[in-house]
């Protein structure tokens, strides 16, 4: 069975916590299945937590109702396919939802979906996915304005790690009329490592603090709660939350 361990917490300069996130696991035709996603909100006064938690529930309610029926058809693309569908129905309904409320709210979003021995990861935003598996490392790319400077070849990843920019986001959930939900698709092997993530997690650890070793539940639990405390010491103002998952 998928191992996970979740934590959110509000940080230190933040009157409430605009992070969501969601884990839900189930089996279906002998294939285990997994859904995770983590999602950052923003906007004035709580507009950001209500962007985050109406992605979560959308989730949440595509997983429960919608799922199974997909399952039965047993091709993943058909899947993912349907979640990017769901992806740009909720862009386009907090679209009108800050319309009606004159407040522009939205939400980063980044999924792992996991179908026996395949996954595929979506992001739009910042929030991040690392995955590791034998030694190699994975990273979604942030859609913001430092990373896009990289990408010109103006900075380096070690300069836009340190620009302000960086908090600067080219698309969310929510606040465009069209977005590009970046896919990442592979194979699950045995001992394989996820962690998904919030802007507030991952800012102020350095790349080599984001790994994990074999170990067992207690101890995941143990290295998320060192990382929390590390981010916090360091002066974090940011709400910070991240998800766990190690495949056995």
């Amino acid at each position: 069975m998928i191992q996970t361990i979740e934590m959110t917490d509000i940080g230190n300069g933040r009157p409430s916590n605009q992070d969501a996130y969601l884990i839900k696991k189930g089996k279906h035709e002998g294939k285990q299945c997994l859904l995770a996603a983590v999602c950052d909100g923003m906007g004035g006064l709580r507009r950001g937590e209500i962007a985050s938690r109406y992605i979560i529930e959308l989730l949440k309610q595509w997983f429960d109702e919608v799922l199974p029926g997909l399952i039965r058809k047993k091709k993943i693309d058909r899947i993912q396919k349907d979640l990017i569908g769901l992806i740009k129905k909720s862009n386009d309904n907090l679209l009108l939802m800050s319309e009606d409320t004159d407040e522009t709210m939205g939400s980063t979003l980044t999924l792992l979906f996991v179908l026996g021995e395949q996954f595929f990861v979506l992001n739009v935003g910042d929030s991040r996915a690392y995955w590791f598996e034998q030694g190699r490392k994975y990273v979604t790319t942030d859609h913001t304005l430092a990373q896009l400077e990289v990408k010109a070849g103006h900075m380096t990843r070690e300069q836009a790690r340190r620009d302000p920019r960086r908090h600067i986001l080219i698309q969310c959930v929510g606040v465009t009329k069209d977005i590009k939900i970046d896919c990442y698709r592979g194979r699950i092997e045995p001992g394989m490592e996820f962690l998904l993530c919030t802007d507030g997690f991952y800012g102020r650890l350095e790349e080599e603090e984001i790994y994990h070793v074999d170990s067992d539940q207690n101890e995941m639990r143990m290295w998320v709660e060192d990382c929390f405390r590390k981010v916090k010491e360091r002066g974090e103002l940011d709400n910070l939350s991240c998800i766990l998952i190690k495949v056995p």
